[in-house]
């Protein structure tokens, strides 16, 4: 049993190496100011559903804050009911380490709580992402396991890495 024990924790080690070699590599996006008007470039959405509402927040290539405000539940119960089904988990973590939000996500909306215990909601759609958390207004933008933000986690801007992973479905097996 200890022997399982040291593997596991070897394995761990990894992992962690492995995600702080991440932390290191030079993000583009952070080098680059977010504003309120930012031009954005169309991505794809991350296994998204995309609703009509949403897609119609970011039109003609520019954020549109204000109506970005107006599409987010404004609670994070309404929020939870758009998510459900779950669809997927995320991780998400500042360059620093020092907030982590996990959080589930699917049809355009996501829920979330932070390792401060605060609670995020909001939408999520072609490289945008913007929401509440702990009832402030904050918004960003997400791409290839990259993210940057304003007023996240309570600082002016933020910015780090994400991973996403699709929820584990058990099942069973008759011999």
């Amino acid at each position: 049993m200890k022997h399982k024990q040291k593997i596991g924790m070897i394995v761990l080690a990894i992992a962690v190496l492995v995600a702080a070699s991440g932390l290191l590599a030079i993000n583009a996006l952070s080098a680059q100011p977010l504003s309120s008007n930012l031009a954005v470039k169309k991505l794809e959405p991350i296994k998204a559903v995309a609703t009509a509402d949403t897609a119609a927040v970011i039109k003609d290539e520019t954020v549109d804050i204000q109506k970005l405000k107006e599409r987010i539940p404004k609670t994070y119960e309404q929020a939870e009911a758009l998510v459900m089904p779950i669809r997927s988990r995320f991780l998400m973590y500042t360059n620093d380490l020092r907030h982590i939000m996990w959080g589930t996500f699917g049809a355009s909306h996501f829920v979330g709580v932070d390792n401060q215990g605060k609670r995020a909601w909001g939408i999520y759609y072609q490289g945008i992402f913007a929401g509440f958390y702990d009832g402030e207004f904050f918004w960003g933008k997400y791409s290839n396991g990259y993210w940057k933000a304003q007023n996240l986690f309570d600082l002016p801007q933020s910015y780090g890495r994400y991973t996403i992973a699709p929820l584990i479905v058990t099942t069973t097996t008759t011999p």
